[in-house]
């Protein structure tokens, strides 16, 4: 496994921990599909450290709790982020390697993902 960079990390008051992921706009057009690709590279890299135990050793209180991946978006192309963060979601927990590596893993119970679309004025 290759770095994870992750913006923060922290305790969900409603249980469980959350890993945050910051990406900001704008993108330009031609480099829409080059960013998608490396923001999934970004979500893999963090599910593939909640499930090998690389949070858990950072944040030994993770270990066994749900997990958020979230990603906080700022000026980005909202329906293209919005149908490939969808499709990710949906897809990533019936692959065969991730779906078995989370049935049977106890640095996680759970990982879900949530995605936060916003525009600021600069």
């Amino acid at each position: 496994m290759g770095n994870v960079t992750v913006d923060f990390v922290t305790q969900l008051p409603q249980g469980g921990w959350g890993i945050v992921l910051v990406e900001q706009g704008p993108w330009p057009h031609e480099q829409v599909e080059s960013n998608l690709r490396r923001v999934q590279e970004r979500l893999y890299n963090c599910i593939d450290a909640a499930l090998d135990g690389k949070l858990a050793e950072q944040f030994p209180d993770s270990k066994g709790e749900a997990m958020v991946i979230r990603l906080d978006a700022y000026n980005l192309p909202e329906q293209e982020l919005r149908e490939f963060f969808t499709l990710f979601a949906e897809s990533v927990p019936r692959l065969p390697d991730y779906a078995k590596a989370l049935a049977s893993n106890h640095f996680v119970s759970r990982i879900s993902f949530e995605l936060s679309l916003s525009r600021v004025q600069g």
